[in-house]
């Protein structure tokens, strides 16, 4: 057998094979798409609010901005529902807190209380 039949035979076998064998680009191609589903982020508010919830009950942390004052006095060290019920009428008062030390403002709470409860306080 002559060179040139055996690469014409080798080029109609390899043609062959792309064709029926699903070797062709196109089919490769095809094969190897990964298709992402398509994902959509919708929420409504009480959904969020609920998450907040959840993850605020769940670490441990208490909000000082939104907390009652029977969460704080349960959940705080050193306060009992009086000083609690200053917190929440302090903020109710003069608005959210903006950071944790301002907590300082509300006339019971001290440096002693802030040091100890500093790790559970959150915004």
């Amino acid at each position: 057998m002559s060179w040139k039949t055996i690469v014409q035979r080798s080029l109609a076998a390899a043609l062959c094979l792309s064709l029926f064998g699903g070797l062709s680009p196109l089919a490769w191609a095809k094969k190897n798409t990964v298709e992402k589903p398509a994902t959509t982020l919708s929420q409504s508010t009480d959904s969020i609010e609920n998450v907040k919830n959840i993850d605020i009950n769940q670490s441990g942390k208490v909000s000082i901005n939104h907390a009652s004052a029977e969460e704080l006095a349960q959940k705080l060290n050193g306060i009992g529902k009086q000083k609690a019920k200053a917190i929440v009428e302090y903020r109710e008062k003069y608005g959210a807190f903006n950071s944790i030390e301002n907590i300082l403002e509300v006339q019971g709470i001290g440096p002693a209380f802030l040091e100890k409860n500093k790790t559970k306080l959150i915004l």
